[in-house]
Formats: C-alpha cells, structure tokens, sequence
C-alpha cells in the first residue's frame, strides 16, 4: 500500500492543479484492492507530467499518454490498419463537409460540427453517442495518424437527415498521435480528418461509410 499511499496524493493534486491532465486513473478515494501497477492515461499534451510520474513510481504505474504507451520505446497496442476502414461516402447521395475551418492546438481537443446533407429521397438516419468522432490523417496518404484517445459513452444517440436536408452533427477532433514516429501529439500543420458514420438500414448506403478528407489545421 506504501506505492499507493503515495499516489494518491499525487493524483489528487494532479486533478485539483492541473484540470484536464488526467484522463483515466485510479480514484483516489477508494483504497481497496490498490496493487500495482496502476494504469493511468494522461492527456496528449502531459508528456511532462508523465516523465515526473515514471521517475517517482517507477514500474508501480503504467503509464499512456494520449494514445501511445509511456515511455518512449514501450510497443504500443496494434491500431486498425486504414485499408479496414469503411468505404467513402457515394457523393451522389451523401455529402459532408465541416461547419467552418477547424484550426487545433496540438495535442488538444477540439469541438465542432459536421454538416451532412441528405441527396436520396428517404430519412438519413446517423447513429452517435451524441458526436461523431474525427480521424486525423495525412493528407497525401490517407494514413491514420492521430485522433481522439479519451473514453467517450456509447449511448445510442440518433441524428436525422430529412431528405434533400442539411443537419449538423457535433464533432470531435482530437489531436493525440497514433504513431510513435510522431511522439504523442500530431505536430503543427496541415493534415486531414475523416469521419467514420455509422447508418441504420432506412437508407440504400451500407452501414458504415466515412467522409472523404476533408481540411485540419493544427497550431503549435
């Protein structure tokens, strides 16, 4: 208990001092069944923090910062290749586009909208867990590079298109680096994102299809 003791108060003075750097931890508050390792997964942006944390806990924590394992050189988790991805959309009965530019900081988050227009003659029905989800990719390649690493809920949240309408669909845009050639932040510049979605059986499209690349930029 000697490791957790310790922890613990390191937890909460993350928490209180610096809102937003833990992602998912043990609480602080429940003290039974407390042996290491302790998972804990920190904000992309917390490499930092994640240094401090490994120097003092050594092997007793283990450590995910954004999307990668910490540290360095750890082999991360094998992601979904991108050829497994869902087909694009048939422009000529779905099209998508963003609400306005999306502009990020690196390694942070962003909220914002996703307009989907309805082409075919039949309710456009798109399931979410209230927001749909964006995939940062290269641009040139089509590669995955980076994307949203928090937990999110999965209630089934349901937008409808009516047809020849346009609805917008929250969106998230998270910038943590699925590549370690990365490090754990997509750095500046300008990439892509794609957005999976998810279509019931009222319409002709098949269930899942993603949106083609549309623009990202992501600040310093």
């Amino acid at each position: 208990m000697a490791a957790w003791d310790e922890l613990k108060v390191v937890l909460v003075r993350l928490r209180d001092e610096q809102p937003g750097v833990l992602l998912a931890y043990p609480t602080p508050e429940a003290d039974a069944g407390r042996v290491p390792p302790f998972k804990i997964r920190l904000a992309p942006w917390a490499a930092t923090t994640a240094g401090e944390l490994h120097r003092q806990f050594g092997d007793d924590v283990e450590l995910t910062v954004g999307a990668l394992p910490y540290s360095p050189g750890r082999q991360p988790r094998p992601r979904r290749a991108t050829a497994s991805l869902p087909g694009l959309l048939d422009p000529h009965e779905i099209t998508a586009e963003l609400d306005g530019p999306a502009v990020v900081r690196s390694g942070h988050t962003l909220r914002h909208g996703l307009l989907v227009t309805n082409l075919t003659g039949q309710v456009l029905t798109i399931a979410t867990n209230g927001q749909l989800t964006a995939v940062v990719v290269d641009p040139q390649t089509g590669q995955a590079v980076g994307g949203y690493a928090g937990a999110q809920t999965l209630a089934g949240i349901f937008f409808r298109v009516a047809a020849g309408a346009t609805e917008r669909i929250p969106l998230l845009i998270g910038t943590a680096s699925f590549s370690p050639e990365l490090g754990y932040v997509v750095p500046a510049g300008r990439w892509g994102l794609q957005v999976p979605l998810g279509l019931t059986p009222d319409t002709r499209t098949p269930h899942r299809r993603r949106t083609p690349v549309l623009p990202l930029t992501i600040t310093p």
